[in-house]
């Protein structure tokens, strides 16, 4: 569902630039926008949007002392015209869409570094219905990004770990050596509460109690479900697949007894060597939540698990995360894990997967390491990957197409993580922008092309664009 919003809407000209009636003597027959019309129709488009403001014009005075009383209850501007200084000051954001014919374009401009979108609508329509309707459309969709940032407040993440609030993982040598881990972790904290959501850290120990009190009764339904959907299990059996599943009962009770809406686990290297015993793999419960819309991230991972909540929002879809890997000799990137989705088009359509043993255990081990998935994700398709920074305020964001691996290296499917894919990209690009430090060892994938999402939702969030793809002079 879309968020509510209050969104300010201001109007700076009225019809036609200094009309005298001679268009429309010319033109009987073609309607001219009135304001009224067009926010008529931009509403149309935007559910949970409430439009403040006035279609009449206000003196800039009136609008900004109105802005300014109201600044606090709102979640955005609607202005059309250029912007003046004192409403950029408001740090509000804005989506400024110039009136064509109705206004001269100067001085409307990008408004860099400023937390503004910006569009063109014209009082007059195109001459393709298509067209206008794209640009109506668009503002729409920019709006809609603007209901995305607000969604965040109501973000209520778990994280279970031992390790201070954001755990064992990330490999930032800020976040994971023990004299900077205290300065990083509370700036951290802080850009993640100015974003939004609210964290909740609880102990592994109370995971494992709560899944240890699982019977093998109580799985039936998951387990079975997982095993008839499957394509095949290889290397694993029932009673590792079980396990699993009372993982994800224990996290879904968890998730409902704290109000969260996402969560985050230590996982893999830090289950395996738990000191009471391996803790199941997270593999198989964060593909299932993801698919359902629940954003599971594992290795707390926050930084990801922020980019795929907002990615899910945006497409319908969670996102692949990952580890990464740039191949500058074969010009391709690397994601993968030990999770991932089944739905990668974000709909109802279902890739096949297979269930499989952990690459750290032997084959078909008993009383280890649950079990995880090696989902077939499609070749041949355009994707974006992106990943948030929240103690950078920055935006790593890179576009290409899935090839198939095995193509690459032989037995691909039997290196390392379990799903992969392989990207076909400007990889030298992409070695030549690599910060580790700010973005970690992990990156998201999402099926489809949402460079320009991804770009007008860092704005929004004021948060600084890293062109992986593109080449620095």
């Amino acid at each position: 569902m879309p968020a509510s919003v209050r969104l300010y809407a201001v109007f700076t000209s009225n019809g036609l630039f200094g009309s005298t009636g001679t268009y429309s003597f010319h033109h009987p027959d073609q309607k001219l926008l009135t304001n009224t019309d067009i926010l008529s129709e931009i509403s149309t488009r935007c559910q949970g949007v409430e439009f403040l403001g006035s279609t009449e014009i206000e003196s800039p005075e009136y609008t900004m002392a109105n802005l300014r009383a109201r600044r606090h209850t709102l979640d955005g501007v609607l202005y059309f015209g250029a912007l003046p200084s004192q409403l950029l000051d408001l740090d509000l954001p804005v989506i400024a869409v110039h009136p064509l014919w109705s206004q001269w374009q100067e001085p409307f401009n990008a408004y860099t570094g400023k937390r503004v979108l910006t569009a063109t609508l014209p009082v007059i329509p195109d001459s393709s219905p298509k067209k206008f309707a794209d640009r109506l459309d668009q503002i729409a969709a920019k709006i809609r990004l603007l209901q995305t940032v607000v969604r965040l407040q109501d973000l209520r993440i778990l994280c279970v770990t031992d390790r201070p609030v954001l755990g064992e993982y990330e490999p930032t040598v800020h976040q994971t050596s023990e004299e900077g881990r205290p300065a990083y972790e509370e700036t951290y904290l802080s850009n993640l509460a100015a974003l939004g959501p609210g964290i909740i850290v609880r102990p592994q120990q109370e995971m494992v109690s709560k899944l240890t009190a699982i019977s093998d009764a109580d799985t039936d339904d998951i387990a079975k479900r997982w095993m008839s959907e499957a394509e095949d299990m290889k290397g694993t059996n029932e009673s590792e697949i079980r396990k699993s599943a009372k993982l994800y009962l224990a996290l879904k009770g968890m998730m409902q007894e704290y109000g969260a809406t996402a969560v985050t686990t230590e996982g893999y290297g830090v289950f395996m060597n738990y000191p009471d015993g391996p803790i199941p793999s997270q593999g198989l419960p964060s593909s299932q939540f993801c698919t359902d819309g629940v954003v599971a991230t594992s290795e707390t991972l926050v930084d990801s698990l922020v980019t795929q909540q907002l990615g899910l929002w945006l497409t319908g879809f969670a996102g692949f995360n990952g580890d990464y890997i740039v191949d500058r000799e074969n010009g391709k990137a690397y994601v993968g894990h030990c999770e991932c989705p089944f739905n990668p088009w974000g709909d109802e359509r279902h890739v096949p997967y297979i269930i499989r043993n952990l690459p750290q255990w032997p084959v078909d081990q008993q009383e280890k390491g649950g079990a995880c998935v090696q989902v077939r994700l499609p070749h041949n398709e355009q994707v974006t990957v992106a990943k948030f920074s929240v103690h950078d305020r920055k935006l790593s964001l890179f576009t290409g197409q899935t090839v198939p691996g095995d193509k690459l290296f032989p037995g691909w499917d039997d290196i390392l993580c379990r799903t992969k894919v392989a990207i076909d990209t400007d990889a030298e690009a992409l070695l030549n922008n690599l910060d580790w430090t700010t973005f970690g060892n992990h990156r998201v994938v999402f099926f489809g092309d949402y460079k320009e999402t991804f770009r007008n939702l860092a704005k929004l969030l004021d948060y600084e664009i890293v062109e992986s793809d593109s080449k620095r002079e």
